[in-house]
């Protein structure tokens, strides 16, 4: 029996996630538990944890993310789950550490796993994003963690440039595809009853969501109106989905609310169940914003982006998306053309996906499970 401790911080981290514990649960003698922590307990957010308890997962709440809209706040996070951590992994005595991305619940994990001789494995690594603290922390996890679980090549080939062991580097591809690729279609009707909303396969819509940046906390607020005050001149109807926990998103709130209030065509969400989650991506006329979904997600679901900011800049992406800056008239340029640009939305239509097929969880399982975990693992070793 391999015990598996997986840890999950926010809902954006746990959709790529959890087609991987999925996985896991199917297997024989294998025992998962779920860590539990950051924004996944806080109302605000929309008490995520419930979804991950609803998906039948064994879970181990770790409360950690102040009620802070500061740099600060997420700072001290990362010291209470480490201690909280420390503690759930001495009395759980798994045999791996299960951890995706960039974000506190990633470093924490990785730095807990090796003070206590626990291998992590670490999803999503070697991935370059600039002006955000997230590329700093993903990148000191990889120099942390024991096998690595990049989505593309180029990954790949980045995480071995830090001097990785190249046997411990697995192209994978995304998991959240394998999540895309599983969930049945849903009608307009039944997405209506379910939000509230209004909407129709006739009439295009806007799904809408937005982070703060870490370099950019004092900005978030007006980034956010400068992008709403775009969407509501233009009158497109949009589907709003809250900001992650980050500093800045307090600010960000405070305007999707006003807007929210002003205008009928704007429906804000603090969270959306998966199933109805994809299928907006699926049925969506353009994803605006800065989301992560619009790198890793849009290309296997052939839709148009624009991504606003500095946020994703230098990415790796496909050729379905528009940067622009926080500019009102570029960001409605760009909305317009992602709509009504029928040579645009063909390119969209036939775009390359870098971040794979579908089926990644399987190779991941697989390869965790079939990796012995011994003095080769966990001391490791650099290449030059």
């Amino acid at each position: 029996m391999k015990k598996i401790l997986a840890v999950t911080g926010i809902r954006s981290e746990y959709f790529i996630l959890q087609p991987v514990l999925e996985e896991f649960s199917i297997r024989k003698n294998v025992c998962l538990k779920v860590v539990v922590t950051g924004a996944h307990l806080s109302p605000m957010h929309g008490y995520t944890y419930k979804m991950i308890e609803d998906d039948g997962y064994e879970i181990i709440k770790l409360e950690s993310l102040l009620s802070s809209d500061f740099l600060s706040g997420r700072c001290k996070s990362v010291g209470i789950q480490i201690m909280g951590l420390t503690d759930i992994v001495i009395r759980e005595k798994p045999d791996w550490l299960l951890v995706l991305g960039d974000r506190e619940e990633s470093i924490a994990t990785a730095i807990v796993g090796t003070y206590l001789n626990v291998p992590v494995a670490h999803i999503c690594g070697g991935d370059r994003v600039v002006g955000n603290i997230d590329d700093s922390v993903r990148h000191a996890v990889t120099k942390l963690a024991h096998l690595h679980f990049p989505a593309t090549l180029e990954n790949g080939e980045r995480i071995l440039k830090m001097g990785e062991e190249p046997w411990r580097v697995h192209v994978v591809g995304n998991p959240a595809l394998d999540s895309i690729r599983k969930q049945p279609d849903l009608s307009f009707d039944y997405i209506n009853e379910k939000l509230g909303t209004n909407l129709n396969e006739n009439t295009p819509f806007i799904l809408l969501i937005q982070h703060p940046l870490s370099s950019e906390v004092d900005q978030a607020g007006e980034q956010m109106r400068i992008t709403l005050e775009a969407i509501s001149e233009l009158g497109y109807y949009t589907v709003v989905i809250y900001p992650n926990s980050d500093a800045g998103s307090y600010e960000m709130i405070k305007v999707i609310n006003e807007f929210e209030r002003r205008y009928e065509f704007i429906k804000a969400f603090k969270t959306l169940p998966r199933d109805i989650f994809v299928n907006l991506q699926r049925k969506t006329s353009v994803l605006v914003g800065n989301s992560s979904s619009g790198i890793l997600e849009a290309p296997f679901l052939k839709i148009p982006v624009v991504n606003i900011g500095n946020r994703q800049k230098q990415r790796q992406h496909s050729e379905n998306i528009i940067f622009v800056p926080h500019d009102k008239e570029k960001i409605k340029e760009a909305i317009n053309k992602a709509i009504n640009d029928k040579e645009f939305i063909n390119i969209c239509k036939n775009c390359s996906n870098p971040y794979g097929d579908g089926y990644s969880s399987k190779r991941i399982v697989d390869i965790i499970l079939n990796t012995p975990v011994d003095s080769k693992l966990l001391n490791k070793q650099i290449v030059y």
